[in-house]
């Protein structure tokens, strides 16, 4: 089922369903953060600049990612309006490329963590005989874009899952083995106090660094240091790893590390 688009010019090209093991405040988080956008998305997204936000939704100009472009000047100004009454967003292009496009987003709740999306896609002034073309490219694009949310989503409920189990858990000292061993696998990852951290060693010093972004908890797992400096792969926030401090947002910080010690030829974790 289709709902009539804003603008009585566009006319419907397409839709694309998808259903997800998400919480319905997972789906409204993700479509609220607009942050997320060139970092998570770089294939479709270069740059966005924000105009404004707050709980009604958000408004920015948006750039295409290079291999997107057509010209040089395609930004344009994208408004993502929520309506949690009906349980939808409207994304609207306000100027550039598309003006007067529009891609209604719905949200079917079936269980906590059971919903399926639908998004119709309503596109001003084009020829019928583009509306398949045209559609298609939507739906695969909004396919790519959802394997990569949908990604984030649960592992942002895996991580808010395992910090609740983590706070009734004791920071007791690990053995993380032997310094001969350990010294041939670095980086080497470990969990300590029901959280996933990561040693190195600099200088002949030993160091930790959370595996957790502490702005939404995304992954650093798969994110290398690079001169000591990791990214986090969702918002593009860098840490220190040394410090834990954040290079672009100094009110964030990586969660404190436990000390390592070498005790007895043995590299261990402790508080």
């Amino acid at each position: 089922m289709t709902s009539k688009p804003i603008s009585v010019q566009s006319q419907w090209v397409g839709s694309y369903r998808r259903r997800m093991a998400v919480s319905l405040e997972r789906m409204y988080e993700n479509a609220l953060d607009w942050a997320h956008l060139p970092h998570l998305h770089s294939d479709a997204f270069a740059e966005i600049d924000l105009i404004d936000a707050g709980p009604w939704g958000w408004r920015a100009t948006l750039t295409p990612a290079l291999a997107n472009r057509r010209s040089e000047t395609n930004s344009y100004t994208l408004q993502l309006t929520l309506d949690r009454a009906h349980r939808r967003w409207i994304s609207s292009t306000l100027d550039g490329p598309n003006v007067g496009s529009e891609i209604w987003t719905h949200v079917f709740e079936f269980g906590e963590r059971d919903i399926e999306i639908q998004a119709d896609f309503f596109v001003p002034l084009i020829q019928e005989d583009h509306k398949d073309r045209v559609g298609h490219a939507y739906r695969k694009l909004y396919k790519q874009l959802y394997d990569e949310d949908e990604g984030m989503m649960l592992g942002r409920q895996a991580a808010l899952d395992a910090q609740t189990l983590a706070r009734q858990a004791d920071p007791v000292a690990v053995d993380l083995g032997s310094v001969a061993e350990i010294a041939q696998r670095l980086p080497h990852d470990f969990d300590w106090a029901g959280r996933p951290w990561r040693l190195g060693m600099e200088d002949d010093r030993w160091y930790a660094y959370t595996l957790l972004c502490p702005h939404m908890l995304g992954s650093l797992k798969h994110a290398a240091a690079v001169e000591n400096v990791v990214t986090c792969p969702w918002h593009g926030y860098q840490f220190d790893v040394r410090s834990g401090e954040c290079l672009n947002q100094p009110s964030c910080r990586l969660a404190d590390p436990p000390s390592i010690e070498v005790i007895d030829g043995r590299v261990i974790a402790q508080g």
